[in-house]
């Protein structure tokens, strides 16, 4: 039986920053605004902590539009982790697919609140929410999985990197791709 990990809560904390965080955060050189918070602080932190690149607004904003609250300074992984384990099955699904979609088309969009496939996606998760073994297949995954599939190759900062993402071998990510190259290729 697999370990089951503790889910990222639906959660903001708006206090101000502590003596603690401000210390840890000059300690691993990182400037915090002067109005930060203990989530802003946390979110700065751990963006450097994960090696992790801030969240583009198309993604707050969509995360936004699902009811989650989050700091501005969120980075990428988390905010789509936060993101996955938050959303309503259908959705979930939605979420898979479209961001199947982003790292095979390279769409730069992240808002699938306002994207121009957005029925396109959700007709995808409205359809395979309902399928017991696909649901079973995407609660294998992670949300900061969902950047990237199988091996690839990206430039990163411009240097070409080779990235290992999640797994290409499930159900979830057969019957997402199958999906899209039927639909938009």
């Amino acid at each position: 039986m697999r370990d089951k990990r503790q889910k990222v809560p639906n959660k903001i904390d708006t206090r101000p920053v502590t003596q603690m965080e401000k210390d840890y955060a000059v300690k691993l050189g990182i400037a915090l605004p002067q109005e930060a918070t203990i989530s802003d602080a946390r979110a700065l932190i751990d963006r450097e902590l994960d090696n992790d690149e801030k969240a583009s607004e198309g993604l707050l904003n969509y995360a936004r539009s699902k009811g989650m609250l989050c700091s501005d300074y969120i980075g990428n992984k988390a905010l789509h982790t936060q993101i996955f384990d938050n959303l309503e099955l259908e959705d979930k699904a939605s979420f898979f697919c479209f961001c199947l979609y982003k790292f095979h088309i390279d769409d730069a969009n992240e808002d699938l609140s306002t994207h121009p496939k957005k029925e396109f996606f959700e007709a995808f998760g409205e359809k395979f929410a309902k399928d017991v073994y696909f649901k079973a297949s995407l609660e294998d995954y992670i949300g900061e999985e969902l950047i990237a599939f199988g091996k690839s190759k990206r430039m990163v900062k411009g240097v070409e990197k080779t990235i290992y993402g999640s797994s290409i071998y499930t159900r979830a990510y057969k019957e997402a791709y199958k999906y899209i190259q039927d639909n938009i290729y």
